[in-house]
């Protein structure tokens, strides 16, 4: 019966051993489960944060994109707009540099105009004078072959013509008077 108490004895102390290393065991197994459910875990997480970071990359790159883009366009506008401006600034400068050249022609051509009109009114001015010395001379040309005074030829024309108008007032009444 010793025996059997030893083989007890031995077999529960092989029993606890055994126990013990399969509580150790378990332990250590659940304890590299745990840690392989961690190390999952941290590399999922790591995986979740990487995906994270690439995404926001990709869309901070997106939006980076958009906005040169957006930038790229407004100053292509801006250039358009100014280049349409210029254009129309140039077409406008080059109406009023040719409205101002035809403005000095016609000035050149009214200076002209009246350099020659003041030509013309001094020829005549001087032609007015030549002709008031001709008739004054012509005057006393008159006066002087006909020995009568400017007053005495009025005078004398206007007899003349008087005694013609009454003779020819007569001769006309005198046809009247027959061919009544």
């Amino acid at each position: 019966m010793h025996d059997i108490i030893s083989y007890i004895i031995v077999a529960a102390v092989v029993g606890v051993i055994v126990a013990l290393i399969t509580w150790f065991l378990a332990i250590a197994y659940r304890q590299k489960i745990v840690e392989s459910k961690i190390g999952s875990a941290e590399e999922k997480s790591r995986k979740i944060i990487d995906e994270a970071l690439k995404t926001a990359e990709t869309k901070k790159k997106e939006a980076l994109l958009e906005a040169k883009e957006e930038t790229l366009k407004t100053k292509n506008e801006l250039e358009k707009e100014t280049k349409e401006r210029r254009a129309e600034i140039q077409r406008y400068e080059r109406r009023v540099l040719s409205k101002e050249e035809a403005l000095e022609k016609k000035l050149e051509t009214l200076e002209k105009r009246e350099s020659s009109l003041a030509e013309k009114e001094e020829d005549l001015n001087k032609k007015s004078l030549e002709a008031e010395e001709l008739h004054e001379k012509s005057l006393q040309e008159l006066e002087r072959i006909s020995g009568l005074t400017s007053e005495q030829a009025k005078e004398y024309l206007l007899k003349t013509v008087e005694d013609e108008v009454k003779l020819d007032t007569a001769k006309l009444n005198k046809e009247l008077y027959s061919k009544a």
